[in-house]
């Protein structure tokens, strides 16, 4: 079970707990870039073709004057002031990195602390860069020379498709420098979408082609996109066999001659355990306008039979006290959105909604909906597909 567990520390080291922390923050994208791939894998395969990455500590609070280390890495804390320098850690691995999970899915992993001077060391904190990020304590523990203590930490990867990195700073007695251990994962459903997001915002090209891949490399077909006939690069559906990678082009004047566009474009498939794969369009239209603090815009009811319900929880963080969720009320006569329940764990409150499409709805449906609180509303909306009852495979729409 991992922990957080605060240990009582000097006044001195807050003050520099204050300096080498305070810069830590949520990277965009809840948490997430789509930076440089990272060369180890743990808790899941990623494809070898991917550059390696060395990941070594690095300097990101203000340098306190000291002397040099010695070079054999020296006794920190028989110094009368923090070194300034990186303490001798090495990281086992460098990057500890999930691999591919699903929305929302919970991993754990192990980081071992390598103390490679000839003193021992001991850790003043560990801080997770976001809320993502549970960890061990092991704030006091002592680090043998030539030895090490193992960091356990798990990370939840977020609803949307992509790649998620975050950070644990940890801060080591007698140093200024913190270890920076990246910890990454990338969200994908059976069916990966390359690239998870079109900015399509003023000034990005209005067209281009995605990539979709079967993870486990099973040919599979493509059967609509956004309810609409899909338009494959070098492949004829008429006559080609299914392959387990296409390329398809968009147009956003051409698929959205409105303007009017949704913020998940949703593609369909004849995968029983991915019927529907989403894609975030990035646009002035779509980008979230956030009253409530959502920890997330991404809410589907996946494929649902005529005549069923499907339940979908929406996560807002920090609530005024005695502000409450009063209601919830759909804009669509496609489907009804109502509130089911609400149940709070920690600053989070879970809300729990039920859609329940009209009788005579059927395909690709984009529901937007309301929450209304004692004292605000924020605007949402939930995505899914109804097909006919015992209808299998493709419904093209």
């Amino acid at each position: 079970m991992l922990n957080m567990r605060s240990e009582s520390v000097s006044f001195t080291h807050l003050i520099r707990l204050a300096a080498v922390l305070g810069a830590c923050a949520l990277v965009p994208l809840g948490g997430c870039d789509d930076g440089k791939e990272p060369a180890t894998v743990s808790g899941g395969e990623m494809p070898a073709s991917r550059p390696p990455v060395s990941v070594s500590p690095s300097a990101d609070a203000e340098s306190v004057a000291a002397p040099p280390p010695s070079a054999s890495g020296g006794d920190a804390s028989e110094a009368s002031e923090p070194i300034d320098a990186a303490p001798p850690i090495r990281l086992e691995p460098e990057v500890l990195d999930f691999g591919i999970v699903g929305p929302s899915e919970t991993k754990e992993g192990v980081v071992k602390l390598v103390n490679t001077g000839d003193r021992p060391l001991e850790v003043l904190t560990v801080q997770p860069s976001c809320k993502c990020t549970t960890i061990d304590d092991i704030s006091g523990q002592v680090i043998p020379a030539g030895g090490f203590i193992e960091l356990r930490s798990a990370m939840k990867a977020q609803s949307a498709p992509g790649i998620k990195k975050a950070e644990m700073k940890v801060l080591i007695d007698g140093y200024t420098q913190v270890v920076n251990i990246q910890l990454r994962n990338e969200v994908s459903l059976p069916v990966r979408v390359s690239p998870a997001i079109l900015n399509c915002v003023k000034g990005q090209p209005q067209s281009g082609r995605i990539v979709l891949e079967s993870i486990d490399g099973k040919p599979f077909k493509v059967c609509s996109i956004g309810g609409k006939p899909v338009r494959f690069i070098g492949f004829d559906p008429a006559s080609d066999e299914l392959r387990s990678m296409y390329a398809v082009e968009w147009d956003l004047a051409r698929d959205f001659p409105d303007g009017n566009m949704p913020r998940h474009w949703m593609i369909e498939t004849d995968r029983a355990d991915c019927p529907l794969v989403d894609v975030y369009i990035r646009h002035e239209s779509t980008l979230p306008r956030p009253v409530l603090r959502l920890t997330d815009y991404r809410h589907s009811f996946g494929r649902i039979e005529q005549g069923e319900s499907a339940e979908f929880v929406v996560d807002v963080t920090d609530l005024p006290e005695g502000e409450r969720i009063a209601t919830a009320a759909s804009s669509s006569s496609a489907a009804k959105v109502e509130l089911v329940g609400t149940s709070a764990e920690g600053n989070t409150t879970h809300m729990t909604f039920r859609v329940t499409p009209a009788v005579d709805t059927l395909g690709v449906q984009y529901i937007p909906f309301t929450i209304y609180t004692t004292s605000r509303q924020q605007q949402l909306a939930v995505w899914g597909q109804v097909v006919p009852k015992g209808h299998e495979g493709c419904f093209g729409r």
